[in-house]
């Protein structure tokens, strides 16, 4: 799962600079960044990418809502899939044209909070991108050394993601980071971890059958997904009902 920020109204001035501080030094050094490598080597923006770009915007109108705003998507594992499959320049710009939030449509999030959605996640894809193609490739290295390279891009992502996610809602809502990293995690923390580094394997799963079938096989990952979604679904409703329990006892 990823995490995108909240769309609530603004804080107070002080905390709102901060925010509109922090949404700036995380966007402008990712576009730099981006727009560097594209330009040192603008042919790894192939015609495929239109397609994954349709497919994670698809696959991303279906957020799990999380703690006070913040949405889990579920387009982790394909933009797994991305980054493996294709350069970390095209795979960032894959993320960031194709990290579509619904509450863009609904004009519920303002033009800077959804750029910064997206620059987080396309910073995330790009360093997960960049460590896995550092120690695989899809289409030679053997199963083993896919499978922990795979595993080296999930913590990557989940570390840069996860911790952007949290810095801005700990600035947004005035609370520790701690408690809000807490709060944010569906489950216990390992299980969560679990998780995460299965839907990473998963998205090498897919990789390595586009690799070899073409865009035919992306269906296949529709189900699983919209599956995992009611997964976290049911495992956010019985984390709910265990804190209540716990009060009532208290």
């Amino acid at each position: 799962m990823r995490e995108m920020t909240s769309a609530s109204p603004p804080p107070p001035d002080a905390r709102a600079k901060s925010l509109l501080a922090f949404e700036l030094l995380v966007i402008i050094p990712t576009i730099a960044v981006i727009s560097l490598l594209l330009a040192a080597d603008s042919s790894v923006l192939t015609l495929d990418l239109v397609l994954w770009v349709g497919l994670v915007a698809l696959v991303e109108l279906l957020p799990i809502p999380a703690w006070r705003g913040v949405h889990l998507s579920l387009g982790f594992p394909l933009l797994m899939s991305v980054g493996m499959l294709f350069a970390p320049a095209a795979a960032a710009a894959t993320a960031l044209v194709g990290s579509m939030d619904p509450r863009e449509l609904r004009r519920e999030v303002s033009f800077l909070r959804a750029f910064f959605n997206r620059c987080q996640v396309a910073l995330s894809v790009l360093l997960a991108s960049s460590l896995f193609h550092s120690v695989a490739e899809i289409r030679v290295s053997t199963w083993w050394r896919l499978v922990v390279a795979a595993m080296i891009a999930a913590v990557a992502d989940y570390v840069v993601n996860s911790s952007l996610v949290t810095v801005f809602t700990s600035i947004r809502v005035g609370l520790p980071p701690t408690r809000v990293m807490r709060e944010l995690r569906i489950g216990r923390l390992s299980e969560f971890l679990v998780s995460y580094l299965g839907l990473g394997v998963f998205g090498l799963t897919v990789a390595v059958l586009y690799a070899r079938v073409w865009f035919w096989t992306i269906p296949a990952f529709l189900a699983p997904s919209l599956f995992a979604r009611q997964v976290f679904f049911r495992s956010q409703a019985l984390e709910e009902a265990h804190k209540e329990l716990q009060e009532r006892e208290q």
